[in-house]
């Protein structure tokens, strides 16, 4: 699960979807500065404020573009892309999968992805010109790693506007998991083509969600790309983290916090980024699966190392105070650590720079 479900209106576009490049001319010089300096203002806030594995700019731009020429050119077309969809019923807490396929008549030219982890993927492998237009949150510094890059004339549009979609003269739609019946419905019956990407919940979905944008766009080779600069990434971050922690056997234990009092268990992002450096995710060994409110008693028995709350909050602050709390771990060791709400949200193969990010908060002291 990839966004904190407690806010699906405001957060659904970030799920689902759903680096090196070349970069040749004077055009992309001007591009790759924009992309290292100003990737998004998380990153600009996190610069000199804390150290991480690795440099958050570099790690930012290196994400955000992957992009490898292709010709234009019309052999392969018409196509039909077959994929494996994910359904997540939250009642059961099972996965349900199915076989759809979507059929091309040409390389899309004309995309819309109604996601905004999907507008992530989607900057990094295609030319941006084919982006003909962008989810309102796309534009929101809180929600989108893209906000700074965007440009201010990129149309955008809401939830539920799928006439305004529509209107846009799309070949490509690409929807949510998230994404509202009546909105696929009159994308349908308008005859636009369109893919629905399916539920993740950690690192390797979004890497096949990644793989499937690329062969629906005819962007294969920049999608392989953007995996394996992922990938390598990744290995940098666990380098360096084993590195700190050296002859340390027992990892520390986490816990996602916020002021709703809501946990973040198995089955989340959150989670995975524990995973993949290695640090135990209290909620999750405590038998928590997706999104849990628990109250202080329980945080109190728990007793993680680690507490993370949102940035934007002062939910550590109210934690700090409570005389229930006085005994905690965290609280006496004055181990809770604020991360960015971008970052939490993260949707697309930015993860791997959210590890980075907490990463740094549980390891700050040496990197």
């Amino acid at each position: 699960m990839s966004a904190w479900r407690k806010s699906q209106a405001n957060m659904a576009f970030r799920c689902c979807s759903t680096v090196k490049r070349t970069l040749t001319g004077a055009l992309g010089v001007v591009l790759l500065g924009m992309l290292l300096c100003s990737t998004s203002a998380a990153a600009e806030n996190a610069r000199g404020a804390r150290k991480f594995p690795l440099e958050m700019d570099a790690l930012m731009g290196a994400l955000s573009d992957t992009r490898q020429p292709t010709p234009v050119t019309a052999s392969g077309y018409p196509r039909t892309v077959t994929y494996r969809f994910v359904r997540y019923d939250f009642v059961s807490d099972k996965k349900h999968e199915e076989r759809r396929s979507v059929t091309l008549s040409h390389k899309p030219k004309r995309i819309i992805p109604h996601a905004t982890g999907l507008t992530e993927i989607l900057w990094a492998i295609v030319p941006h010109e084919r982006l003909v237009a962008v989810h309102k949150s796309c534009k929101d510094r809180q929600f989108s790693f893209l906000a700074p890059l965007l440009p201010t004339g990129l149309p955008t549009y809401g939830t539920d506007d799928a006439e305004i979609v529509i209107g846009h003269r799309p070949d490509l739609v690409l929807a949510s998991y998230f994404s509202n019946e009546n909105f696929l419905h009159q994308l349908q019956t308008a005859h636009v083509p369109m893919a629905q990407f399916g539920f993740f919940d950690d690192l390797d979905a979004i890497k096949d969600q990644i793989l499937l944008a690329g062969r629906l766009t005819g962007e294969e080779a920049s999608a392989q790309r953007l995996v394996a600069v992922m990938n390598e990434k990744l290995r940098d971050i666990q380098t360096a983290v084993r590195q700190r922690r050296g002859t340390v056997k027992k990892p520390p234990t986490v816990l996602y916090y916020d002021n709703m009092a809501y946990v973040a268990g198995s089955g989340t992002t959150f989670d995975s980024m524990c995973q993949a450096l290695g640090v135990t995710n209290i909620a999750a060994t405590k038998g928590i699966r997706n999104f849990k409110q628990v109250d202080y008693e329980t945080l109190l028995q728990w007793n993680p190392d680690v507490i993370i709350v949102p940035e934007e909050s002062n939910f550590d602050r109210q934690l700090y105070s409570q005389r229930i709390l006085a005994t905690a771990r965290a609280v006496r060791q004055k181990n809770i650590r604020k991360m960015p709400t971008v970052y939490l949200l993260s949707s697309s193969q930015y993860l791997v720079a959210s590890i980075n990010y907490l990463a740094g908060l549980l390891y700050e002291s040496s990197f």
